[in-house]
């Protein structure tokens, strides 16, 4: 059975960290939020570059969401694409959620963007990050992991944000780690996977490969993704499918809730754990993206979300037949 202690082992988490001084590098007003590219130290000192999106007429008590992009094969693109600034309009969800309220943050994964390498390009990189830490006895995820519990603890520090109202969302590798993070830190009230998980074990039969993140040394020895899963309830958690995405099988998907469908059930929060299919592929299209905004909205803006460990929500499934836009794999 794998439990929190034991996945935080795995990857090597502890407490959650201090908020990192942060530096603002440049600053615009845009139409109805300020975009602010900032610098910190990341979990490894080294430095983070990300654009914190804060919308006009500051108050107090804001939810806030982290915004973690997706993969592509696009190494040249981290941040930028959720925040708008290069890539597809279906990845510029920090964007859409600051003009709809929230603070967000959006930072560079390792190997992306302004963490790139000097010596060895994209994909070559990413696998060299991989089988060092391997061989120092820990993964890619962990450094993932540490490196969004310290934006998670520069969004609760933020003088604008409630931190007992802070999100996760992501799409494809952010999917992915939305759901890890959400799983080790209770901090994340809501989170918000887009085409970004299914049992490992629906991966193994098909033979279909990930990035580097997704490995985790020992992980199946305690449990699959169902297991990660269920240890985010009874907080609120939204996973949004394809039944046609070739690179997350939906019986994966599929098997992964139901299995965290029971650990909810227990907790008295079937309602905190959505499932949303449709008959479309790897992509973040307009249809998608609506219910993503509309769920942080109803669990990070309510007054019960604001004061509670957790809303709770229906687990449901809900299969639609409208296909969403096309998007990058």
């Amino acid at each position: 059975m794998l439990t929190r202690r034991t996945l935080n082992r795995l990857v090597g988490a502890g407490r959650a960290p201090e908020a990192p001084p942060w530096r603002v590098v440049a600053r615009q007003r845009l139409a109805a939020w300020d975009e602010s590219l900032i610098e910190y130290r990341g979990s490894e000192d080294d430095p983070i570059r990300a654009y914190l999106l804060e919308p006009h007429q500051p108050r107090a008590g804001r939810p806030a969401v982290l915004c973690l992009h997706q993969h592509a094969g696009e190494f040249d693109m981290g941040k930028s694409e959720p925040a708008g600034r290069a890539g597809s309009p279906d990845q510029a969800y920090a964007v859409e959620l600051a003009a709809r309220g929230f603070v967000t943050l959006a930072p560079d994964a390792l190997c992306f963007e302004d963490r790139r390498d000097e010596v060895l390009a994209g994909a070559q990189y990413e696998r060299f990050a991989f089988a060092e830490r391997v061989l120092r006895g820990t993964s890619l995820q962990a450094t993932y992991i540490a490196d969004s519990r310290l934006a998670m603890s520069l969004l609760a520090a933020h003088p604008t944000v409630n931190a007992r109202a802070i999100g996760a969302i992501g799409h494809s590798l952010g999917g992915q780690q939305a759901l890890f993070l959400a799983a080790i830190d209770r901090r994340v009230r809501a989170a918000v996977s887009s085409c970004g998980f299914a049992s490992y074990e629906s991966f193994l039969r098909g033979r279909i490969n990930h990035n580097f993140a997704a490995y985790v040394p020992g992980l199946l020895r305690h449990g699959d993704t169902g297991d990660i899963l269920a240890l985010v309830a009874p907080r609120s958690f939204l996973a949004l499918a394809g039944d046609s995405d070739r690179i997350f099988p939906i019986e994966g998907v599929q098997a992964s809730v139901e299995l965290a469908r029971a650990v909810y059930a227990a907790q008295g929060a079937e309602r905190s754990l959505v499932l949303d299919i449709d008959s479309g592929g790897h992509a973040f299209g307009q249809p998608r993206r609506a219910i993503a905004y509309q769920f942080l909205a109803d669990h990070l803006t309510t007054e019960k979300a604001r004061n509670a460990a957790g809303h709770r929500r229906s687990t449901t499934m809900s299969f639609r037949s409208t296909a969403p836009s096309a998007g990058r794999t």
